[in-house]
């Protein structure tokens, strides 16, 4: 058996615990991202079956009584829904998954931000970026648009019909309809 100074075993023992640390830490850590994670896609998956217990039980507790609010039944169960998670950035107590839900070839990427509480687990504080998919919007005005020439409204009105609605849309208002026996200026 070779002997070392002290020095030099001190040096390797150090080596070895600062390598286990490090191993800890980065355990840890994707341990954490996975946790968020599934958070997320817990909540994404209440969302969609309208499961207010679950969507209340994943939120923050400030929050809880938006369970309600956000309690919407899918309107097509038969519809496969994908998740692919974008990003996740965990910093501290707080985390923000981007995420991006696909469901009949229309798609969301919103961000979901958790919070972790006093007992370390995580829960959802708030949604940003979850903007309708523009080819929905496409999918609307065309059945706008085939409705109007049902109803044989002149061609250069359905056009403004239409555009009225886009224009309400993009100003986040509506557009009220005139009555069909009004004259128009």
């Amino acid at each position: 058996m070779v002997t070392r100074p002290l020095s030099q075993k001190f040096l390797i023992s150090a080596l070895v615990v600062l390598g286990l640390y490090l191993i800890i830490l980065g355990a840890q850590r994707f341990y954490e991202h996975y946790q968020v994670k599934q958070i997320s896609l817990e909540f994404v998956q209440a969302l969609e079956t309208g499961n207010e217990a679950q969507i209340r039980g994943l939120l923050t507790p400030e929050k809880a009584d938006l369970a309600a609010k956000l309690k919407q039944d899918s309107q097509d169960h038969f519809s496969k829904i994908d998740y692919r998670f974008l990003d996740v950035q965990v910093t501290g107590g707080t985390a923000q998954v981007s995420i991006q839900i696909q469901k009949n070839g229309y798609a969301i990427k919103p961000d979901i931000h958790l919070l972790r509480s006093k007992t370390g687990v995580w829960k959802v504080d708030s949604i940003t970026q979850a903007k309708v998919d523009p080819l929905w919007y496409d999918q609307e005005d065309r059945v706008y648009r085939e409705k109007l020439v049902k109803e044989d409204v002149p061609p250069a009105e359905v056009q403004g019909r239409v555009l009225a609605k886009e224009l309400a849309r993009a100003l986040n208002t509506t557009v009220e309809e005139a009555p069909r026996d009004q004259a128009g200026p």
